[in-house]
């Protein structure tokens, strides 16, 4: 039988998968590409090999791979690869999905009933010199920082016990120390929690493990000089639930969002678990200690922002409860009481979505400016041209002044959605926020993609340099900057 994608509507139009890899010596460049930008812009997202299993399946659970953009002297390169994980492979020899649901390997073909679940599309990152591609349900991946060949699995050498590693380990600006965690750590439905401190040469130095008072999602986490914040939010799953065959979460309005803070050199008995109203919180921005308190600074939905993730009671979606705000939760540590106190930062902010970011430079670390895409209301989406689209079209990039309040934005067109933003600072020692937001945007209208540059400290002055792309790009979820210091270009 032959291949068809014409019965999955997420995977159509623009969203159609690609299922090819790509090469570009030399992009075209609309603009001046600043001579000062020198590094590797890494993005990782999804990409369907083969049809779902199931109709019903999460868009969690597609293909992962890998794109990288090479600045050098006002050049561009671009490359991208597959992430060849063992369930990519199986299928490919197989010229058919094997694996059904997502995370419920109770759904999976008999032929793999035993095989790695892992779809490695989360997000990757270079730490201790290698490149990580990572999904929060398995080890990471690594893969040739030059290439994109797909090493294999990565369990640091033989000293990750934990089945599971976190999509957004958190890696000290100061110290180069990464905190990961991994959660269902000894297997499906498990309450447990691991936690590691691998040093800046990528070796695990320290182990901790605990149980959380919930088996929910915990796909985030923030780290300050002196404490490790993981929150886990109001999604819930049971044997039930997968047992009749469906993914492995579902929103659950009647859990409580629970968060750990645990001393960055504290033990198993030190994790202090704080309680409040059922939350979607998917991720965080960044942590700062002050005396006995933690403030997380974090994008929070009041409800569920993922129209393909199902409400526990069967009730519809709510596109209500996917609207976020950025707030400071405070953490207490003299306090007896488990809850928290909260203030909203940038009250007269909207339309935004929950993948913000800073200057990386300043991560565990107090700071001063964010960055995220946002829908610009003053520049509508254009959908007589781009086409109405499932979820609301960012099209403006935004920077946030911690200290003066004011944001900031550029506009990248009436037919462009933007991905993720990434910081990349002017030179390693510039001021905060000195440099360039770069990131994907999807020429809905043109059904291509292209890689925006603006000066960060100058958004409302336009763009200034397009990267264009002779054809669409995957979906991205995360991405992250190397600098020419930590990959040495082959």
């Amino acid at each position: 039988m032959g291949l068809n994608f014409s019965s999955d509507p997420t995977k159509q139009g623009f969203f159609a998968p690609l299922r090819f890899e790509a090469a570009i010596h030399d992009c075209e460049v609309e603009g001046e590409v600043p001579s000062d930008i020198a590094g590797t812009f890494y993005r990782c997202g999804t990409d369907r090999q083969y049809p779902p299993r199931y109709p019903n399946d999460a868009l969690f659970n597609e293909d992962g791979f890998v794109d990288m953009f090479r600045f050098s002297n006002g050049h561009v390169d671009f490359r991208s690869r597959h992430v060849r994980t063992e369930r990519f492979v199986a299928e490919r020899k197989a010229r058919r999905a094997l694996f059904g649901l997502y995370r419920n390997r109770l759904t999976n073909d008999p032929s793999v009933k035993d095989a790695s679940l892992n779809t490695a599309n989360t997000n990757v990152v270079f730490h201790g010199g290698r490149l990580l591609a990572l999904k929060e349900s398995d080890p990471p991946t690594e893969m040739d920082p030059n290439t994109l060949e797909t090493k294999g699995p990565w369990r640091f050498d033989g000293k990750l016990d934990s089945l599971t590693f976190t999509a957004h380990p958190k890696i000290d600006a100061v110290t180069g120390e990464m905190i990961a965690f991994g959660y269902e750590a000894k297997g499906d439905l498990t309450d447990d929690v691991a936690l590691y401190w691998i040093d800046k040469a990528g070796k695990i130095t320290r182990e901790l493990w605990f149980k959380a008072p919930a088996i929910g999602m915990m796909h985030d986490m923030a780290v300050s000089e002196h404490h490790i914040v993981i929150p886990i939010a109001s999604y819930s799953t049971s044997w039930e639930r997968l047992k009749s065959g469906k993914v492995h979460w579902a929103w659950n309005p009647e859990q409580p969002l629970y968060v750990a803070v645990i001393p960055r050199d504290g033990e198993s008995k030190d994790v202090r678990w704080f309680k409040g109203p059922a939350a979607g919180l998917i991720h965080t921005l960044n942590a700062i200690s002050e005396g006995d308190k933690v403030h997380l600074d974090t994008p929070v939905f009041p409800g569920n922002p993922f129209p393909w993730i199902e409400n526990w009671d069967g009730t519809p979606f709510d596109p209500k409860g996917a609207t976020c705000t950025i707030r400071r939760w405070t953490f207490d540590l003299n306090s007896k009481d488990d809850s928290w106190t909260e203030s909203i930062l940038f009250p007269k902010f909207a339309n935004g979505t929950d993948l913000i970011r800073l200057d990386d430079r300043y991560m565990c670390h107090p700071y001063r400016y964010s960055y995220l895409q946002i829908k610009d209301p003053a520049k509508p989406f254009d959908e007589a041209r781009g086409g109405k689209r499932r979820m609301p079209a960012m099209n403006a990039y935004a920077r946030f002044d911690n200290a003066t309040g004011e944001i900031d934005s550029v506009c990248v067109g009436e037919t462009h959605a933007l991905s993720e933003v990434q910081f990349v600072p002017r030179k390693k020692d510039s001021p905060e926020g000195d440099g360039y937001l770069i990131g994907v945007a999807n020429n809905f209208a043109e059904m291509k993609s292209e890689l925006i540059i603006a000066d960060a400290m100058r958004l409302s002055e336009g763009v200034l340099a397009r990267v264009k792309m002779p054809f669409r790009l995957h979906s991205q979820v995360h991405g992250n900057w190397a600098s020419p210091d930590q990959v040495a270009v082959a």
